[in-house]
């Protein structure tokens, strides 16, 4: 009878112990949170207690200057820098230039190299448009080729490409977290992740199950904006902690940046830190 009591108590202790972990793990969602602004804008976004910053690719890794002209940013870090491609390296259709895209991604790597970015987002909606009248599935194969091309190529230089969900007003080709899972897992690379867009995702209407069943292999990236106007956080209103979960959920480590249109990004700054932060600890 004693030995059965004591028993009990050490499953009862057990799972105390396991809720309280469970309970603790949740609590310690907090990502890293900052801004994709510009970089005249570094001081701003860290006054209001963001931790980074994500510029474009051409204002901040400059890849066609060269590499000893960079100076980097002592204030703030730049995570990852945004708009990989120019609209004019298209991707796929007949005016495909892998080439010359592969070209330019030679620089852009080694620049962000240089200066310790690690992420490259590509979402460049232009460069990935498929024409009018150009076969579907021949753009798919034409991209995917390419990816795996770029992977091998950012790998060469420590950085990590992260393919965006984009809507379908921004262009028209992997409009979903899903379908952009899809190309992930077809070019299998380690240097080769997803950037998972929140607002793109509202746009679509795409559920948060998605990033699901991504999972942390492949969601590397997260960015996010209120549905209606893009808008900073707290502007309208809107509800991101079902996607938040689904970050938890699937072990998330990585950061968040706000990518919003921003009407005064010295008032709406600090209302998304407050609101973002409230959503966090009310998972």
């Amino acid at each position: 009878m004693e030995m059965k009591l004591i028993l009990k108590g050490m499953v009862t202790l057990a799972a105390v112990f396991f809720t309280s972990a469970s309970s603790i793990a949740q609590q310690l969602f907090r990502p890293e949170l900052g801004v994709c602004a510009s970089m005249k804008d570094t001081d701003l976004v860290a006054r209001h207690g963001f931790l980074f910053i994500q510029p474009t690719v051409s204002e901040y890794l400059k890849p066609n200057d060269p590499v000893d002209s960079l100076k980097l940013t002592e204030s703030l870090p730049v995570y990852a820098c945004n708009v990989f491609l120019p609209g004019s390296l298209k991707a796929v259709g007949p005016e495909a230039d892998h080439n010359g895209i592969l070209s330019h991604s030679a620089n852009v790597f080694a620049h962000a190299q240089k200066t310790g970015v690690g992420i490259v987002v590509f979402g460049s909606g232009g460069s990935r448009r498929v024409p009018e009248g150009y076969d579907r599935q021949e753009a798919i194969e034409q991209f995917t080729s390419l990816a795996g091309k770029l992977a091998k190529l950012a790998a060469s230089y420590g950085v990590v490409i992260c393919l965006e969900n984009l809507n379908s007003g921004e262009t028209n080709l992997f409009n979903t977290v899903e379908e952009a899972y899809g190309i992930a897992k077809r070019v299998n690379h380690p240097n080769f992740k997803l950037l998972v867009d929140i607002y793109h995702m509202l746009k679509e209407n795409e559920s948060p199950e998605r990033i699901i069943e991504a999972g942390r292999e492949f969601v590397y990236h997260v960015d996010i904006a209120e549905k209606e106007n893009r808008t900073a956080p707290g502007v309208a209103g809107d509800d991101f902690r079902p996607y938040l979960r689904a970050l938890r959920k699937i072990g998330y480590a990585g950061k968040i940046a706000l990518e919003c249109r921003f009407d005064d990004m010295a008032i709406e700054l600090p209302v998304a830190m407050k609101e973002l932060t409230l959503q966090l600890e009310t998972l």
